[in-house]
């Protein structure tokens, strides 16, 4: 239990770093975003961080099971998995000019309209100005740069027991864990199993060779972040004021899939084809003092300048994958196709059939 617990903690610190990689946005741009006032400070950053949201929303809904057979009551396994989804090219940036930005924010002339999201090239971003009610430019900002690498990864823990009925249950938990002093991450999911080939007409198993179930699963990442004092955005007379500057983010999502396998030996492989969805809320909260002119003392207070509640992913998904059983240790391998395409790899032990 130590080491799982430990490895918790492992997985824990993926997801921080995901979330903070993602979150870096805020802290290292917001202090110029922000002067792009609240509506185009979520435009860009919605922008920026799609591919995030849309990548780990639909790895976050992978991995739930690979076999259409479920367990025998009290049998259980434990997994150890990750998911890569593939960011489209499409994807990889974005143009600037069709975010639909207010009159006071505009791409500086002679810049690249084209700026790169989170996963684009790790090349430096477009920079856009903010002008004043006269049109006139008073500030200007670079959009941040991409990472250079093109898959959104979300790892996973998860025990899977057998229960009466042709049925089983899967739990993903990683409890709360502090990131640096000012922020958590805990992440949670379920998902139930039922295999329906018995439910079939007359001698099933002799008229249709394989198993079929159903399945659904429900996963949820949850992290908080409250910028120290002196990293907060305060261009205001009071620099040392706790303006409560905070980042809250809730990711969700969940899959209903019909699975189809057939053991073979120690082998099993399977087909599935399914509906998931995914919803990103993220809030990049507080009071931001910014200038707002060209004179020393013109500043001006935005409040809650980045609000983001989208559904990122909605549609059919399919997947092709399989299981190796050697004694008790377990191979797991997937690839699904859907909105993105995603590759699930996992290794694990388990207690029974």
């Amino acid at each position: 239990m130590v080491k799982i617990a430990h490895f918790s903690k492992k997985i824990a610190l993926t997801l921080s770093i995901l979330s903070v990689s993602a979150a870096s946005f805020a802290q290292d741009d917001i202090g110029a975003i922000v002067k792009a006032g609240t509506g185009d400070a979520t435009k860009l950053a919605q922008a920026y961080l799609n591919p995030f949201f849309r990548g780990f929303g639909f790895g976050m809904n992978s991995g739930w099971f690979n076999s259409a057979k479920t367990k025998n009551l009290g049998k259980f396994d434990l997994r150890i998995q990750a998911t890569g989804a593939f960011v489209p090219p499409a994807e990889q940036r974005f143009d600037v000019t069709k975010l639909g930005l207010s009159s006071s924010t505009r791409l500086k002339p002679g810049q690249n309209k084209l700026t790169p999201t989170l996963f684009g090239d790790d090349n430096a971003g477009s920079i856009l100005q903010i002008l004043d009610d006269n049109g006139i430019p008073i500030e200007e900002f670079q959009m941040p740069e991409g990472t250079g690498f093109n898959i959104a990864p979300s790892p996973q823990v998860q025990l899977t027991v057998g229960l009466i009925k042709n049925t089983d249950v899967s739990v993903r938990f990683v409890p709360s864990t502090k990131l640096g002093d000012g922020g958590q991450i805990n992440s949670w999911g379920v998902g139930i199993k039922k295999e329906i080939t018995s439910f079939l007409p007359g001698k099933s198993e002799k008229i249709i060779p394989v198993d079929i179930s159903l399945a659904f699963g429900y996963n949820q990442v949850n992290v908080d972040y409250k910028f120290a004092i002196e990293d907060q955005i305060n261009e205001g007379p009071n620099p040392n004021a706790d303006l409560n500057q905070r980042i809250e983010s809730k990711l969700s999502g969940f899959t209903v899939d019909a699975i189809l396998s057939k053991k073979l030996a120690v082998f099993t492989p399977f087909v599935s084809v399914g509906y998931n969805t995914a919803k990103t809320e993220l809030g990049i909260l507080g009071d931001y003092i910014i200038k707002s002119g060209l004179g020393q003392n013109d500043t001006e207070t935005i409040k809650d300048p980045v609000v983001i509640n989208e559904k990122s992913i909605s549609g059919m998904r399919a997947g092709v994958g399989f299981s190796l059983h050697l004694a008790i240790f377990r191979l797991y391998g997937a690839y699904n196709i859907g909105e993105y395409n995603a590759v699930t790899a996992g290794i694990g032990f388990g207690i029974g059939k």
